[in-house]
């Protein structure tokens, strides 16, 4: 886990990257014709004994905001929502960042990402002190493991500059509470978790009710990676459940994990994120253990692939680089000419593209636990099968 004295700097270099360097975008296409966007707010939430004497002129750099005294000994903090229950809703209840579908109004992803936080819990990304930061990389969010293409997502990072806290007003029918978390705390080990869920009707989307009661008895519940929230400030909608049970079982898992992963995955030491992720399994223990069988070799060669691809690699690759151009150039040395006998010189905007890191870990997974679950079902039958014989011919003899 990561020190405040480390944080602070470490995210002020990781946000400066990511606003030089944008990530690729995923263009739209026939098949997947919608896109989203999900604007991932950050704060500083200051100490009482350092709280600035007078408004601070709002700095128009992110190296600027993070110098400030105030926010040297202030925490960290960022934005997540928890949706209002709604029948039918894919994402109903699910913890998130405040976003939504792009409307044919909007004049671009990050426009959506604003009228988007503007709407749900009543920020002003437009009108409010704050410093755009980029955006992390976008995504296909898919379902049924990965078959079905729903819609290109894309994740924007902000901050808000002022150490004055902002007034959220949650629109009740999208979301039922807001919550300000210690980015330090999502650093912290011992706040990850499992977030277990039924996926039958992912498996049988078209064998009806009889075959997915079927499979949720034969494989249990499904397990994912997930991080438990401890806000240090909450709003609640008075409309919503969480206004009575003081919105317990605050989890970020799935789509929203993902996205805070590849933003995690950029402090030092470059890696940690990434070695505490867990892939999804199932809690029957026969199927987990298929799985994990089956998977093992993926898992591992992913993994591998995922760091150095990772958005942390991909930082230290075009520091490496510019620094190594800036001392050749010194020496009169051209961007592209041999050095030694193996050694070529590659210009910044060749390396370091930044990409999801937990896209890579999952890269072909699902395809192998499809076949695994099917493995064992079909082992529990032939299993089945023999027992039956065995005691039917035991049964005949007597």
């Amino acid at each position: 886990m990561l020190t405040n004295a480390e944080l602070l700097p470490a995210l002020s270099t990781a946000l400066s990257d990511l606003q030089q360097h944008p990530c690729p975008i995923i263009p739209s296409t026939s098949n997947v014709p919608k896109r989203a966007s999900v604007a991932l707010i950050i704060r500083v939430q200051p100490h009482p004994s350092h709280l600035p004497s007078t408004s601070p002129s709002p700095p128009d750099n992110i190296g600027g905001f993070f110098a400030q005294e105030w926010v040297v000994h202030g925490t960290v903090e960022m934005l997540f929502i928890k949706r209002a229950a709604r029948q039918g809703d894919r994402w109903t209840s699910h913890v998130a960042f405040p976003g939504g579908k792009r409307d044919p109004a909007d004049a671009g992803d990050i426009e959506a990402a604003v009228r988007e936080t503007l709407e749900e819990v009543g920020l002003d990304l437009e009108k409010e002190a704050i410093i755009p930061c980029g955006h992390l990389p976008d995504r296909v969010v898919t379902t049924s493991w990965g078959t079905v293409p729903l819609m290109v997502l894309c994740p924007y990072v902000f901050i808000l500059t002022s150490p004055a806290p902002p007034t959220l007003h949650l629109q009740p029918t999208e979301v039922a509470s807001a919550h300000w978390v210690p980015i330090l705390l999502l650093t912290d080990p011992a706040f990850r978790t499992v977030e277990r869920c039924d996926v039958s009707d992912r498996l049988a989307r078209r064998g009806g009710p009889l075959l997915r009661h079927a499979l949720r008895l034969s494989l249990g519940r499904m397990e994912f990676a997930a991080i438990r929230l401890w806000p240090s400030s909450s709003v609640f909608s008075a409309f919503g459940k969480d206004f009575l049970d003081g919105g317990r079982d605050l989890v970020c898992w799935g789509l929203t994990l993902g996205i805070l992963e590849d933003l995690l995955d950029m402090l030092p030491p470059i890696g940690d994120a990434l070695d505490l992720w867990k892939w999804p399994t199932f809690t029957a223990p026969d199927v987990r253990f298929v799985v994990g069988m089956m998977t093992s070799g993926l898992k591992r060669r992913n993994r591998e692939v995922a760091k150095s691809l990772s958005m942390g690699a991909a930082m230290l690759a075009r520091q490496n680089v510019e620094g190594s151009v800036v001392d050749l150039a010194a020496s009169g040395t051209e961007d592209g000419e041999v050095i030694g006998e193996s050694t070529v010189l590659v210009r910044p905007s060749e390396v370091g593209e930044r990409t999801s890191s937990v896209h890579v870990l999952l890269e072909g997974y699902f395809g192998v636990v499809r076949k695994a679950v099917w493995l064992t079902l079909s082992g529990r039958a032939v299993v089945g099968t023999a027992v039956a014989g065995a005691l039917v011919m035991r049964w005949m003899r007597k």
